[in-house]
């Protein structure tokens, strides 16, 4: 039965918070809103209705995603919402105790099939004035292989989702109670979806999961290598990206899968989340010093200019001084491209938490700040390097920051987590592939012109 309409189709605005995973389920909802009755806006002072997908891996992005809630509640006396809901991950982790604490919320919708929101919103509509919830106590993904999506990133690149959840059972995570266990895709659902985004014009495919390299472990066996070989099967100009590949499971035969094709850019995104092997056991991450070296080395002999992207975290129960200096060390050597730093979160739902949380919080900061800096070295220097060489960058568009430049991304800065190649010299349109010799160089970014 649809949803009574009061005026025309009512004006729905979906906010994201969080990782590159939640735009995706964010886009599941934006299509089946658009394709039912009830139409899009990017204002949230003309919505009827306020959707924010939310993040709650840690405490600070619960407490962000609260805060925004209570931000675009405002609409409600100031705008035309009547409706305001929270999606994915807070509704999941809190779904007991937020309609309670937070009754300015109409509804919940969890992390599971994300087409529902046209079916909470049509209720909600129905029973104004009365909460509802849709959220499943374990989220499961099954339902999410061939889901249709309206692309929210500019048309030249696109998130490809391969699977949800993760099965590795990390002490410090929650992923797996938020997201469930590994559930991955089939090969031919993702291709079709790369072969569609293909064919509009899309020319930079990111592959993303929790556990990208455990792809098709659910089914009994990996398949990241099949699934790499399908896409070189594929015809055009594009290039492709693997982020969050899990090291103990990134195998020699996805690895010569991926150097196999040169349109797979050699960058690699496999966070590591510390080196020193006691810190590593606690973490329970499967895998130590020596093992990590060795799977660096693998790839390395491979693909010897492979761009490297990893996370760390500091503070962790367990971390002494003398674990953080050995990490220290390992990244001051300087082995990666790119490196994020987060200090430790003593989240209520991780099985760490039983270690306590005895790293003070000055001193996790302090340690983040020094991993930060070691990096900032590396990547000054790696960038110098650059300064004379042409490089293939696509362009994104004009400068969001600096005004009358052009910016783009070469091969090794993955888009909205790395730094930029800024052009002033040459024209270009969005969405194009260009020869750019780099002439400056910073601390993250590049400055070019376009040669060809």
């Amino acid at each position: 039965m649809p949803a009574p309409h009061t005026a025309g189709r009512a004006k729905v605005y979906v906010e994201t918070l969080g990782c590159s995973k939640n735009r995706v389920d964010s886009e599941i909802m934006l299509h089946h809103l658009s394709q039912n009755h009830y139409t899009l806006t990017l204002e949230p002072r003309e919505a009827d209705a306020i959707v924010v997908n939310t993040c709650a891996f840690l405490t600070s992005a619960t407490e962000e995603s609260v805060q925004r809630i209570l931000e675009l509640s405002e609409f409600k006396e100031t705008g035309r919402c009547s409706t305001l809901v929270a999606a994915g991950c807070l509704s999941q982790r809190y779904r007991e105790d937020l309609l309670k604490e937070l009754p300015e919320l109409d509804a919940l919708l969890g992390s599971q099939d994300f087409s529902e929101i046209v079916s909470l919103l049509d209720q909600v509509r129905r029973e104004p004035g009365k909460q509802h919830s849709f959220v499943q106590p374990k989220p499961h993904y099954q339902q999410f292989e061939e889901q249709e999506k309206r692309q929210s990133t500019p048309r030249h690149f696109a998130y490809v989702k391969i699977a949800e959840g993760c099965s590795n059972m990390c002490s410090f995570c929650n992923i797996p109670m938020l997201r469930g266990l590994l559930s991955s895709r089939s090969v031919p659902s993702i291709v079709n979806e790369i072969q569609q985004l293909v064919s509009r014009g899309v020319k930079e495919i990111n592959l993303i999961s929790q556990d990208t390299s455990s792809f098709g472990r659910d089914r009994g066996q990996l398949e990241l290598a099949e699934l790499l070989r399908s896409i070189s099967a594929l015809e055009g100009d594009f290039w492709v990206r693997l982020f969050y590949c899990y090291p103990n499971t990134f195998t020699n035969d996805a690895l010569a899968a991926f150097a196999a094709d040169k349109r797979f850019c050699a960058y690699l995104d496999m966070p590591f989340q510390h080196i020193e092997d006691s810190v590593l056991r606690k973490m329970n991450r499967k895998i130590n010093r020596l093992q990590i070296e060795q799977k660096m080395q693998e790839v390395k002999r491979i693909l010897p200019e492979v761009a490297w992207r990893t996370t760390f975290i500091v503070g962790f129960p367990t971390e002494t001084e003398e674990a953080f200096e050995e990490l220290l060390e390992f990244v001051a050597v300087g082995h990666f491209t790119h490196v994020g730093v987060f200090t430790y979160s003593p989240e209520d739902n991780i099985r760490s938490a039983r270690l306590g949380d005895p790293v003070p919080n000055a001193v996790k900061h302090e340690r983040k700040q020094r991993l930060m800096e070691a990096q900032r070295q590396v990547s000054q220097q790696r960038n110098q390097a650059r300064v004379g060489q042409v490089l293939p960058v696509l362009v994104d568009g004009y400068a969001e920051e600096i005004e009358l430049l052009l910016q783009g991304r070469a091969s090794f800065q993955g888009p909205e987590v790395d730094g930029l190649v800024y052009i002033n010299e040459g024209n270009a349109r969005p969405g194009t592939f260009h020869s750019v010799e780099i002439t400056e160089a910073h601390d993250y970014d590049l400055v070019g012109k376009i040669i060809e």
